[in-house]
């Protein structure tokens, strides 16, 4: 069980995590499972069509990594 900072309750913890390093640390011990599937299942493919990203691009996969931060509350959003 975790306390997640995005749905701020205790559910289980991520089952398979995807990130290595420091990322994936942070993201394993902040955020629960369902809220990480939410991201992964639906979240993240809306983000790379809206803002059209090209995975290719460095920065482009840094600017998702970035949205999913925000996603996640493991940083503030931008306005």
């Amino acid at each position: 069980m975790i306390d997640c900072i995005k749905c701020k309750m205790s559910k289980e913890s991520i089952e398979v995590m995807n990130f290595k390093g420091d990322l994936g640390v942070e993201i394993q011990e902040s955020v629960c499972n369902e809220c990480f599937l939410e991201w992964e299942n639906d979240m993240q493919m809306k983000v790379m069509n809206e803002f059209k990203l090209d995975l290719s691009s460095k920065e482009h996969r840094d600017f998702l990594i970035k949205k999913m931060k925000e996603f996640l509350t493991l940083i503030e959003t931008e306005l």
